[in-house]
């Protein structure tokens, strides 16, 4: 009697981890995302204005800064929108 040991199983193919979809977004999804950051971005700034000037926090507050960080930050990525694509 030969053994001949188990038989191999056929190799499969692993995914990249970071491979491309492929997909892009279209103008309608571009058109939302300008919409959500640009409320967002003036929400912020209206909650920190509003921190500062009505509510008597002083600059220095996280109650005015954390607004204000996340509106720069909102504020970029809408800038990042309207960048071209290449």
């Amino acid at each position: 009697m030969s053994e001949d040991g188990p038989p191999e199983l056929p190799r499969i193919k692993a995914r990249l981890p970071f491979a491309q979809s492929g997909t892009k977004l279209g103008a309608g999804a571009r058109r939302a995302g300008f919409a959500i950051y640009s409320a967002l971005t003036l929400g912020l700034i209206g909650v920190a204005a509003y921190m500062g000037a009505v509510a008597g926090h002083p600059l220095t507050s996280p109650y005015v800064v954390a607004p204000a960080i996340g509106a720069t930050w909102f504020g970029l990525r809408l800038f990042m929108t309207l960048a071209p694509k290449s």
